[in-house]
This record gives structure tokens, sequence and C-alpha cells, in this order.
């Protein structure tokens, strides 16, 4: 049966889809706003597309709150995508209190952070490119020597030099 040939609600489904209706509409303009930041007059409109949607389906469904959250979350997605703003990059999660594990120890690696930028700083740049290839990029040894155009012992040897000029300028400039 399509939407358009389908019967007209009864007032005890009618009764029941209000009762829906007003359990659930502010929990869904509420992710729609805290979540993927959808201005609240365009939250409204998803929530009430979402609870559209729900009265075509409503009979397939079996877990109407985590349906309804799913239709949203998709919904304030599509609105991102067709304001042109890349949906996914948008999502923010405001709603849960988790902690996210890059930032959870923040403050006790940062000096140490700190530390390895300013010595990179006084490396001349074949020594940089050198560290950068090992340590941020994740070269082994071969592919450094084979980006470098060396052999791999020698390769070895630049890494070595690299990390102890490294550690020489920077305990130096601690002396100061």
């Amino acid at each position: 049966m399509t939407a358009l040939t389908q019967p007209p609600l009864s007032r005890a489904d009618d009764r029941e889809f209000e009762a829906i209706y007003v359990a659930h509409f502010d929990f869904l303009v509420n992710v729609a706003m805290r979540k993927f930041r959808v201005p609240d007059s365009e939250a409204e409109t998803l929530a009430h597309e979402v609870f559209l949607s729900y009265l075509k389906r409503g009979d397939e469904v079996r877990d109407v709150h985590s349906w309804l959250l799913g239709a949203i979350c998709h919904a304030s997605r599509y609105y991102w995508r067709q304001a042109g703003r890349g949906g996914e990059s948008v999502e923010i999660d405001l709603m849960f209190d988790h902690e996210d594990p890059a930032s959870s120890r923040i403050h006790d690696s940062l000096p140490d952070q700190l530390a390895a930028r300013e010595a990179l700083e006084t490396l001349p740049p074949r020594y940089q490119e050198v560290l950068r290839l090992r340590f941020y990029d994740g070269c082994s040894i071969n592919e450094i020597a084979e980006r470098l155009g060396v052999k791999p012992k020698y390769a070895q040897k630049l890494v070595t030099k690299s990390l102890r000029r490294a550690e020489k300028n920077y305990s130096d400039k601690e002396k100061r």
C-alpha cells in the first residue's frame, strides 16, 4: 500500500501518534540542534519531516525511540549535505558525555610535543625531513632510504644523527 492509498488513522491510532509526538518532539529538535548544530527553526522542520516519515512507516517500526533518533540523525546530516556544508564534518557530539581519548592526557603530552617541535625547528631541512619521515609518516629505514635515494645503512645513520643533533640543540637551548 502506498502513502496515498493508506486509510486514514483511527482515533486510537491518532491518540497513539499524538502521544509519541508529544513524548519525542522536543528530544528530536534538541538532538538536531545540539549534536548537529542545525538552526532551531530548521531543527523543528526536520523533526516534523521525521514524524511524517514515521506516519508512513509506523507499522514497520519495532523500537519507536531508536527509529526516531536514527531518522533525525540522518535528516540532520542530509540537511547539511543539502546546505553544502559537508554533513559528516559538521557533526559535533555534544549530547553524550564521553571523553575524547586523544585529549585525555593532553596536559601530560603537550610539554613533550612543544619540546619536540622546538628541537626540530633548530635542525637543518634535511634532518627535519628524515625525522618527519621516520616518526610522523612512520616510514621504515628501507622506505626512507628509497625516498632519499640512499642505502639503508646510510638512512639509519641519518636518523641517528638527526636525533642526536635535535637532542643536542634542545639541551643547549635549555642551558641558555
